[in-house]
């Protein structure tokens, strides 16, 4: 069942709408058409309803959100060093917004964006287009972006197609904390990511070498282990699933046909008031965002992530399927 309610009215006076999908299981699924953004899930366990997800109350807040709490991020997720955005041969020039480099899609990504949407009876489906040079991308692309609640699985799905080959990276930027979103400190909670390689970053965080071999490192986590430190870094995947656990009895099992995942640990999000006043800070939650690989300074984008015009369209999905622990 989905239900639909006003949300607030942004700064353009957009009238933004929450859309609740809610399932006989007990679990809750809210999305924004604002940023095609995940607000909350709530999962019922041990007589409680669990807010998994870090959020806000206010279309104000998201507005302000500098660090795109649950948004769809897009075109083109991660850093492109330089503002330099390269495909094959060509090179295009992107609007810089951090240190003089291109983050998350810009200064206003699609997580910035009204998207249209349609609701049908387990899901909810948004539509925007992006304009030819819109940030400075070639190409005018139509993404979909669907959230689809089946039993005790989230799927996300992301579906694009242009009229010019263009970079198309987009990724969700959830934030979960599965001992509940008002939690505080994720990192004792334990992962586990099938990647038998990473991408190096330097102090600027951009990649600073091509896919390491995680043997011997602190980004070994093909067996599942507390996370413990701070990372902000992608991971080259070699199979399915990548587990996450918390320390209440809630865990996630996370399959994709992304080629990576970004994994970060919160470490840049500064304190902050989230939903029903909780208090978000550093290492507050884990991000787990499948996409593709990320690519060193003046490397093409790697091909997973270039679109091409054709009957055929680009399409990611990912699952998300919550597990229960009894005491």
């Amino acid at each position: 069942m989905v239900t639909k309610r006003l949300f607030g009215v942004t700064k353009a006076g957009f009238e933004a709408s929450a859309y609740t999908i809610s399932n006989d299981r007990g679990i809750a699924v809210t999305v924004l058409d604002y940023g095609a953004t995940l607000q909350s899930v709530v999962l019922p366990h041990r007589g409680e309803r669990v807010d998994v997800v870090l959020g806000y109350d206010t279309i104000e807040e998201y507005e302000n959100n500098d660090a795109y709490l649950g948004a769809s991020i897009g075109r083109f997720a991660g850093r492109i060093p330089d503002a330099v955005l390269r495909i094959g041969e060509r090179a295009f020039p992107v609007t810089p917004n951090e240190h003089g480099n291109h983050l998350h899609g810009g200064t206003v990504g699609f997580d910035k964006r009204m998207w249209n949407a349609r609701c049908a009876e387990h899901s909810v489906e948004f539509e925007l287009t992006s304009p030819d040079g819109d940030e400075g991308y070639p190409g005018t692309v139509r993404t979909l972006a669907s959230y689809t609640l089946r039993e005790d699985t989230l799927i996300v799905r992301y579906a694009g197609e242009s009229d010019r080959e263009t970079a198309w990276n987009p990724t969700n930027h959830a934030y979960w904390n599965l001992n509940g979103h008002a939690f505080g400190d994720a990192r004792a909670h334990t992962l586990e990511i099938p990647a038998d390689c990473y991408v190096p970053v330097g102090a600027d965080m951009l990649p600073a070498a091509g896919e390491t071999d995680v043997s011997g490192t602190r980004f070994d986590f093909r067996t599942a282990r507390e996370i413990g430190g701070a990372y902000d870094h992608c991971f080259v995947l070699s199979g399915n699933p990548i587990r996450l656990f918390g320390n209440r009895g809630i865990g996630m099992e996370i399959r994709t046909d992304c080629k990576a995942v970004q994994f970060y640990t919160a470490e840049y999000l500064t304190a902050r008031k989230g939903k029903g006043g909780a208090r978000y800070s550093p290492f507050g939650a884990v991000c787990l965002e499948t996409q593709g690989r990320q690519t060193q300074c003046n490397s093409s984008v790697a091909k997973e992530s270039i679109l091409k015009p054709s009957l055929c369209s680009g399409a990611r999905k990912t699952e998300f399927r919550f597990l229960y622990q009894e005491d």
